[in-house]
């Protein structure tokens, strides 16, 4: 749901045909800001198998029940023990509602973002984007779309006639401002995140061991990586996409540290939050093999893990004992300073600051999930 926002921000304007909406989807990523050096990572990408390897090793040399003492309050015991509680429920239809939130600033070193930027120093406003959907899931992974919250501005900040000016004069009125509106029946073009949206393994086939799961995934985005270059190739557009930033925001999106592309899937969110409980619970073990994933807070029942890089931190809440994933949350640090087809992989980010009219705990994103059973 997250780039499905950011193309509807976009307002595409392709032709109708099948290649349209993946068209829209690769100008979205490309436009996005940019989380780190193209081709930093890739070496990660290539060792990973290495660190699950080591993972599973280090798991069958340490005794039975014995844990060292950073593994007591580790973010893998969370995720763990959030997979435990997954298994361990009875199997049955659930109700997911899945809400996602998007900060856009403007004024300043925004404005050639038209029609909202990322950066916060020396921005004038700011406004925070919502939509959502809700499911019917069934144990098996099939589910149905019950209704759907439109795209609307649901917060603002600073000077609220510019935001109510730019928004209007670039949305007319097919989204006004100031309308809030409320859940409606499902249409069928919500679909297009099911579709676009495919794991890297696949949830009607995956390994049922983390590790393993783990170096699927990894192999997954490989596999990827080299299958949207290939498809991107083949888009009309300006210039190669060798140049042009195309090939460069495919390898932002997956050559990246298996637990960053984990996460960034969950923002996606529909794909994993409709797998079976046993899906859901491996992602998480093989997830917790993964590295770079610290504890933020756990003081509640709710425990924040964090995953940061010099561009963004991303915070994952997740409710071990309730089985659940609560939200993931994602504060962008660094951005590029330039439209994503005016610069070269080599251009340095900036840091994107903060606003005094904005408070500092807003994200840049947010995807929240409530889940109710039904008997």
């Amino acid at each position: 749901m997250d780039i499905l926002d950011t193309v509807r921000e976009m307002k595409p304007t392709y032709p109708a045909s099948s290649q349209a909406p993946r068209r829209a989807l690769h100008q979205a990523i490309g436009r996005s800001r940019r989380r780190r050096p193209v081709g930093r990572i890739v070496a990660a990408s290539v060792g990973g198998t290495a660190v699950a390897a080591v993972a599973l090793t280090a798991s069958l040399v340490i005794p039975p029940g014995i844990v060292g003492e950073p593994q007591a309050a580790s973010a893998s015991t969370y995720l763990n023990e959030t997979a435990a509680s997954i298994r361990a429920a009875v199997a049955q239809p659930m109700q997911v509602t899945i809400t996602t939130r998007h900060l856009r600033m403007i004024g300043g070193p925004n404005e050639k973002f038209l029609p909202f930027g990322s950066f916060r120093t020396g921005a004038t406003a700011a406004v925070v984007t919502e939509s959502g959907s809700t499911y019917v899931t069934a144990p098996d992974g099939t589910y149905s779309m019950t209704s759907e919250t439109s795209f609307h501005a649901s917060e603002l900040y600073g000077d609220e006639s510019a935001i109510r000016a730019t928004w209007t004069a670039y949305y007319g009125s097919e989204y006004p401002i100031g309308s809030v509106p409320g859940p409606q029946p499902a249409s069928d073009t919500q679909q297009f995140d099911a579709d676009i949206d495919e794991l890297p393994v696949p949830a009607s086939d995956f390994p049922s061991e983390p590790a393993a799961f783990l170096a699927a995934w990894e192999r997954g985005m490989e596999a990827q990586l080299i299958a949207e270059k290939a498809e991107a190739a083949t888009f009309p557009q300006d210039g190669e996409p060798e140049t042009n930033g195309l090939y460069d925001s495919i390898e932002e999106e997956l050559a990246i540290p298996p637990a960053e592309h984990m996460l960034n899937q969950l923002t996606w969110a529909l794909p994993f939050m409709t797998a079976s409980p046993e899906y859901q619970a491996t992602f998480l073990e093989a997830l917790a093999l993964a590295e770079g994933i610290t504890v933020e807070e756990d003081a509640t029942a709710n425990k924040v893990l964090l995953y940061e890089t010099d561009d963004a931190r991303i915070r994952l809440t997740i409710n071990p004992e309730a089985g659940a994933i609560v939200k993931i949350e994602e504060f962008l640090l660094r951005a590029l300073p330039e439209l994503w087809n005016r610069h070269t992989k080599d251009d340095p980010l900036v840091d994107v600051g903060s606003a005094s009219f904005l408070p500092a705990d807003v994200p840049d994103s947010v995807t929240s999930f409530t889940t109710v059973p039904l008997g």
